[in-house]
């Protein structure tokens, strides 16, 4: 049976990808650009698909911004446009991209000025103040395109993403998140996302300071917040929705919304409200989170992969037809955040080639993860390189 949440309210938006031709703005050609590079003028920068999609990290940081300051960081990592926004972000690209284009309102709105010189502007709210290099860009860092994610954490003998970072160069792949905020200095290949795992007992700097970092366009809610156990966040829905209304929707404007990642195959009649399953519990989460903003589901799955009394195989069928009804309950696009079929090596293997080409196959699943980045799973044992599975899961 489908749970149909209560009536709530979700906005989203959704622009072609393609790229734009660059056209230089002319009434704007008298602000002042560093040797080599012109003004194009004031650019749209839409949340739901970047302009420009590289963050590029500064000398000094984002008091230090300055245009000329983006300029060289876009340069020297072999890209031919800068673009500045907010007063201290840097980004870069070779193209304009995701529909975006000159601002309708001109200049004007690139109304915010440099945190590093006052007397210039580093462009406004979703929008850039962009300069592209006469002298064109290099070979800038490759990353990847596929829906594939990796979850993992600093658990090893280096305390950084050294067990993600094997996965670099596999195209299929193209983002990771660790439960949490601190990236341990994953490759810059992959497109970090940071979740807010938990409710926060009072203000959040550190998670404030993670989303306004450049290069953050997704964000991840609370990690199972309908379950009891050790590992979840464990919470009423109505106090998960009072913590999305304050430590979330602030920044719907920022980057895309994940809703909490639940486990949407907990059928067992409990959760952390109640006697009701997960569905239920999003109900009712949804029920007092009314005027929250959600770009997409994110869900979770674990079940065995051959499942006792049902033809081998059906695992997989089961997994789909969850997936399914995700979408078909929330309609919103789906992240797979965490998924894993217990069984043998094999038997997972198996698994991933029914289910992941369905996944690429469906439009409105968008990502997903499988579980997890760590040696015995995705990794060999000794955490050297990619397990069995991990090649599977990064090649198939």
């Amino acid at each position: 049976m489908k749970v149909l949440p209560p009536a709530f309210t979700i906005w989203s938006l959704a622009l072609p990808s393609t790229g734009s031709t660059l056209r230089r703005d002319t009434a704007h050609s008298s602000i002042e650009a560093r040797a080599g590079w012109n003004s194009l003028g004031c650019y749209t920068d839409n949340v739901s698909g970047r302009a420009l999609p590289y963050g590029a990290a500064t000398p000094g940081g984002d008091a230090a911004m300055t245009n000329e300051v983006c300029q060289n960081a876009c340069q020297s990592a072999g890209y031919s446009i800068a673009g500045t926004e907010y007063a201290g972000e840097c980004w870069c690209g070779n193209t304009v991209s995701s529909g975006n284009g000159p601002a309708p309102g001109g200049q004007g709105q690139c109304n915010m000025a440099c945190k590093g010189n006052a007397a210039e502007m580093c462009g406004g709210p979703n929008r850039l103040t962009v300069y592209q290099s006469s002298s064109g860009g290099t070979n800038p860092p490759t990353s990847g395109t596929g829906k594939r994610g990796l979850p993992y954490n600093n658990n090893n003998p280096s305390k950084n993403s050294v067990y993600a970072n094997l996965f670099k160069g596999y195209s299929k792949i193209s983002w990771a998140y660790d439960w949490g905020y601190p990236s341990w200095d994953l490759d810059a290949f992959f497109e970090f996302v940071p979740m807010l795992w938990g409710k926060p007992s009072g203000d959040a700097p550190d998670w404030t300071a993670a989303v306004q970092r450049p290069g953050t366009r997704h964000i991840l809610g609370f990690n199972e917040p309908d379950l009891t156990y050790s590992a979840s966040s464990n919470m009423l829905p109505a106090v998960a929705a009072a913590g999305y209304a304050t430590y979330m929707q602030p920044f719907h404007d920022r980057a895309q919304i994940g809703m909490p990642n639940v486990l949407w195959n907990n059928d067992l009649g409990s959760s952390s409200g109640g006697a009701y399953n997960s569905r239920v519990w999003t109900q009712y989460f949804l029920g007092n989170c009314t005027a929250c903003h959600f770009d997409f589901a994110a869900i979770h799955y674990y079940q065995d992969c051959e499942p006792a009394g049902r033809p081998e195989g059906d695992g997989a069928a089961w997994f789909m037809g969850n997936v399914t009804d995700a979408h078909d309950t929330l309609r919103l696009p789906v992240w797979v955040t965490e998924f894993q079929c217990y069984g043998t090596e094999a038997q997972q293997i198996r698994f991933l080639e029914r289910v992941m080409p369905w996944m690429d196959d469906q439009s409105w699943v968008t990502r997903y993860a499988y579980f997890g980045t760590f040696p015995d799973f995705l990794v060999s044992h000794d955490g050297t390189a990619l397990s069995a599975l991990g090649t599977a899961y990064a090649t198939t």
